[in-house]
């Protein structure tokens, strides 16, 4: 595969995961609760994912019993836990810090794949962490002063671990052979039934009118299925700890979005932030 074209697939992802809050807000404005929209984005995400198999290759669906932990990872202890721990976060810490805190994980990541991957530590990668943790600190508007809590603090790191074990999950399924698309949709399936027994079934269905449906339909296509196959693509060609800083340009995307769309102030520290990330990810891009 060309060079830049293997860091292309991580840095779309944090593109598409970035722009969730475009169809996440009027969801969330409609009266559907957090859980709730992980449960449906979860579930359609695994539908479209689903009869895109069909159609393409049925073997697709085949996974060895023996590696299912991989799947439960990804969905349960990944996606399922982090969004949770997440949510939770944000109502004890508020937005800025609960973005501070998810965006840890690159530390987890570059710890874990260590031990386990023996992927190098090296100054780059220090470096571009440092730059990341900063740049995300920027852009999220966070300010000191600001008394955290002993509970806020566990939510917070509990999010960034999670969200640093799909990277790690995805990993071993990756080595075991298993496509972009089985780990995807094994992934969504697994949390999307995870989150269901917490997200009051019956009450989210009567609320479903044509518009939530659109909605739900998008998020789940654009934010769900086609970040996390490129997510998932990437990881077979860049070292884990590297994708987990570059797609760290996501809260950029998502500032740049709150600034375009929903009129939120521009500041030096935001446009600081943004150059922060972006140098991360051009180091990280230096093999």
């Amino acid at each position: 595969m060309k060079e830049k074209l293997k860091y292309l697939y991580v840095f779309a992802a944090g593109c598409f995961w970035g722009i969730i809050s475009l169809f996440l807000k009027p969801l969330l404005n409609m009266g559907f609760t957090q859980v709730q929209t992980v449960t449906l984005r979860c579930l359609v995400a695994a539908f479209i994912l689903g009869i895109v198999m069909l159609v393409t290759d049925k073997k697709l669906f085949k996974i060895k019993l023996k590696d299912i932990w991989c799947f439960l990872g990804t969905g349960l202890l990944s996606l399922m836990f982090f969004s949770i721990t997440y949510f939770y976060s944000m109502t004890y810490n508020g937005v800025c810090v609960a973005v501070i805190f998810l965006y840890t994980s690159p530390v987890f990541v570059m710890l874990l794949s260590l031990l386990l991957f023996k992927e190098k530590i090296t100054s780059k990668k220090i470096v571009a962490l440092i730059l990341t943790v900063a740049g995300c600190a920027f852009v999220s508007g966070i300010t000191g002063g600001q008394a955290i809590g002993a509970k806020g603090i566990l939510l917070g790191i509990c999010s960034g671990f999670g969200y640093a074990l799909y990277s790690i999950f995805s990993r071993f399924a990756l080595r075991k052979n298993y496509d972009s698309m089985t780990i995807s949709f094994y992934t969504f399936l697994f949390c999307g039934l995870g989150c269901l027994p917490f997200s009051e079934p019956d009450r989210m269905l009567m609320d479903l009118s044509f518009e939530a449906n659109l909605l739900i339909l998008a998020l789940g296509f654009i934010c769900s299925v086609l970040p996390y196959l490129c997510y998932t693509k990437g990881l077979q060609y860049v070292e884990n700890s590297k994708a987990s800083i570059i797609v760290a340009v996501e809260p950029v995307i998502a500032s740049l979005i709150g600034i375009l769309v929903y009129q939120e102030n521009i500041t030096i520290l935001k446009i600081l932030g943004v150059l922060f990330v972006l140098s991360a990810v051009i180091i990280c891009s230096k093999d």
